[in-house]
């Protein structure tokens, strides 16, 4: 329940030109580390119109590299958690730890051109969304098994499934073709 609060509250704080994040942040946004960037050869894919809108309530920041966005946006999320969270009055004496590990948000809250999350691989500078190479070499390789056995267990074939599933969420016509296959399964 208080992801989603937090996401709603970072989303407003992105879209709201009066929060100055110079004079309001959080005591540890500071330590996440500069963007990494790719280098200036890599060149930008052009971005089409899209075909539905997409509102903007995820918890992942996606912006572009101008001027402040990046701050901002690197700001946002843990202000919103340190707001939730803080203690309601300085007489509040009961002992919290840090909501945020500092070490997770180092690691993962770095700004990056190219990041995996929720096991894909998305990259905004050529517009890709992919499968991590590990997971499509074990997954090829397990579909290759099965198709040189001409058989499969119960629960490999589950597997399987739940992996299409996962990549049919970038190509939805792709679940129509896996009908076949879910009726093996039952």
């Amino acid at each position: 329940m208080i992801s989603e609060t937090t996401t709603d509250i970072g989303n407003s704080l992105l879209a709201n030109n009066a929060w100055n994040h110079l004079d309001l942040f959080d005591l540890i946004s500071n330590s996440i580390k500069e963007p990494l960037s790719l280098e200036d050869s890599v060149t930008f894919h052009q971005a089409r119109d899209l075909s539905i809108p997409i509102p903007l309530n995820n918890s992942i920041g996606v912006a572009p590299d101008l001027g402040e966005v990046p701050t901002r946006v690197c700001q946002a999320i843990p202000l919103a958690i340190w707001t939730i969270v803080r203690p309601a009055s300085e007489q509040d004496i009961i002992p919290r730890k840090d909501i945020i590990s500092i070490k997770k948000l180092q690691a993962e809250g770095r700004l990056k051109e190219i990041k995996t999350v929720l096991g894909w691989v998305i990259n905004t500078r050529s517009l890709l969304i992919a499968l991590p190479d590990h997971k499509i070499h074990i997954w090829t390789r397990d579909i290759d098994d099965m198709l040189v056995a001409g058989k499969s267990s119960y629960k490999l074939l589950e597997t399987l499934l739940g992996r299409l599933n996962h990549v049919a969420c970038t190509s939805m016509p792709m679940r129509h073709f896996m009908g076949r296959l879910y009726k093996a399964l039952y």
